[in-house]
């Protein structure tokens, strides 16, 4: 007899469970696909202690008749596709027909159906085994009910985070579908008490509103952009609305939720210097595109895209992305109203009180009355070419040798100097290494510069991108060069300093293309060069360090991210003083 054996349905499913059910936030998500697949409209989602008890998912999708209620607990069996053609052609969220058999392998599904018409259908599976079947009342749509979850795979516990943090990644994902499908009503409640809710009512911009607060939604703004192949549309942040994890950015595709590094770094690379290093802005996108040109089929849990002319699809977004920002005020706010707070309310809160009041009603409509107020402002924008600028500003004075003080009728701007100084160094060297008429200057006495023989024979291979600078050295011992040329940039008496941390930079960032070695080099030379803090100006200098300003291209941040100016607002420090009530 052979070696090789024909496995069991149960054991193959349980095997299947492994790669589908990591965790109880997958059994959530592949219930809730099934339902938007089903053409629902209302989901509810209820669990008890955060799922691994009890996972509840009702729906008024089409429903089920007894022979498909039976065979969607087979392996394989789906209604999505039935051709190999279809394979390719991919529109629902699920189909490979793994998602029931699996779970069902692994727990205890109670499964209650109906098409609206005069009988609904009851069917029980317990570690995949048919136990029960029958009537049930005829609700048109869904109720299924998932108990016993992982207790006959007891390795899996060992897995599992910590209840909290398993409802954090359920939230997470049931966040996510809310804002790819804002017309269908979602709710969730663990233990009884509700976490989440929707009204379905196809407004993106209060689902975001619920998720991330009111006073992010009011900074949301719209994009939209298309080629040849891809259609891109979605809501992006102010720069000042910024946060410390990519989870912020949510990506969809046909409205199927995907995770896609590339797509998040690209978004990222889009706002650039916007926002501080390490911190991500809050976006999401959906991309349309025909389904013969995507692959869903490279992932058990489907989270995974793979594009073709990938590199089409990141230009659009970046390009999309970036034209938009152009158009966005930065200036950061020194002190938010309290008014726009939903009251105890925290970023990171998992149980936020679901309100219905006509209260926060009211909140929605200026938020949709602002955007469409946005929205006529930047078409009028765009068709003469405008950008915002730093405001027309009074110098009043300076702050601790650090921050400079200046006024206009709104209130009061802080303008951090050295990072103000910082911005526009950075946009003078990035300009001139940019230039393709630079001018260089030839030593008539070559300057000598020092290094180790391990960064000289790691240069070798970078002397003709060197030279692209303007730079051009020779070799002269084991651990030296010869400058022979400059840039005519170059200021006096700091050539050598200068092209050390060129070569400096080509050493540490060896794997950047030219563009970003010079973006990297020019941050470098502007703060090592740019006017410090504790340093004390006069008002000729404070002014022509604004009037510098004017003329950058981003006038909000230092080429590290940080604020340059800070705005409070005459409203606000009348607050302070009781001088309004």
């Amino acid at each position: 007899m052979g070696q090789i054996i024909r496995l069991d349905s149960k054991l193959a499913n349980m095997i299947a469970a492994g790669e589908v059910v990591e965790k109880i936030s997958n059994v959530v998500k592949e219930l809730v696909e099934n339902s938007l697949d089903a053409s629902s409209t209302k989901i509810d989602i209820y669990l008890e202690e955060s799922g691994l008890r009890r996972i509840q998912v009702v729906d008024n999708g089409i429903g089920m008749d007894e022979d498909d209620a039976l065979l969607a607990f087979e392996s394989h069996a789906t209604s999505k596709i039935q051709t190999e053609y279809d394979l390719f052609h991919i529109k629902s969220l699920g189909f490979r027909g793994e998602a029931l058999p699996s779970i069902a392998s692994i727990s205890k599904v109670e499964l209650e159906t109906s098409m609206g018409e005069s009988t609904g259908y009851r069917v029980v599976y317990e570690d995949g085994v048919l136990i029960e079947k029958g009537m049930s009342i005829p609700r048109k749509g869904t109720n299924i009910i998932i108990t016993h979850l992982f207790y006959h795979t007891p390795a899996r516990f060992k897995y599992l985070k910590s209840p909290q943090t398993e409802l954090a990644n359920i939230v997470e994902i049931i966040n996510k579908f809310s804002i790819s499908h804002p017309t269908v009503s979602f709710s969730l409640s663990n233990q009884g008490k509700m976490l989440f809710q929707t009204s379905g009512n196809g407004n993106t911009l209060d689902v975001l509103a619920k998720i991330y607060g009111i006073e992010v939604a009011k900074s949301m703004r719209r994009f939209s952009g298309k080629n040849r192949d891809y259609e891109i549309s979605g809501f992006f942040s102010n720069p000042i609305q910024n946060r410390s994890s990519k989870a912020y950015i949510t990506i969809a595709v046909n409205h199927r939720m995907v995770k896609n590094p590339k797509i998040t770094n690209i978004i990222n690379e889009a706002y650039g210097q916007l926002i501080p290093l390490n911190r991500y802005p809050i976006v999401f996108i959906n991309i349309m595109v025909d389904p013969s040109l995507i692959d869903v089929n490279i992932h058990p849990t489907k989270q995974e895209v793979k594009f073709s002319e990938e590199e089409r699809l990141l230009e659009l977004i970046k390009s999309t992305i970036q034209s938009k920002l152009e158009l966005v005020e930065i200036i950061q706010p020194i002190h938010k109203p309290d008014s726009f707070t939903p009251k105890g309310q925290t970023e990171m809160e998992l149980t936020p009180e679901v309100k219905t009041t006509s209260y926060e009603d009211l909140f929605f409509k200026s938020i949709e009355q602002d955007v469409s107020v946005h929205e006529t402002a930047t078409k009028y924008e765009e068709s003469n070419l405008v950008k915002h600028k730093v405001p027309s500003l009074e110098y009043i004075g300076q702050y601790h040798g650090t921050f400079l003080l200046f006024q206009n009728e709104t209130g009061l701007f802080l303008l951090d100097q050295h990072a103000g100084a910082e911005r526009i160094r950075y946009e003078r060297y990035l300009k001139r290494m940019s230039s393709p008429d630079k001018n260089e200057y030839q030593l008539l006495v070559p300057m000598k510069i020092e290094l180790s023989s391990s960064e000289v024979v790691q240069l070798q291979q970078y002397l003709n991108e060197i030279e692209k600078f303007g730079i051009v050295i020779k070799n002269d011992t084991e651990s030296s060069f010869l400058i022979t040329q400059i840039p005519a940039w170059f200021p006096r008496g700091y050539e050598v300093v200068y092209t050390e941390a060129v070569l400096m930079t080509f050493i540490e960032e060896k794997a950047l293309s030219i563009e970003m070695i010079r973006d990297e080099l020019a941050k470098l030379l502007s703060c090592k060069h740019s006017l410090k803090a504790n340093a004390y100006i006069s008002k000729f200098e404070a002014e022509q360090l604004l009037h510098d300003l004017y003329s950058c291209e981003n006038p909000y941040t230092c080429p590290h991210g940080r604020p340059i100016l800070v705005h409070m607002e005459q409203y606000e420090i009348d607050k302070w003083f009781k001088r309004i009530v």
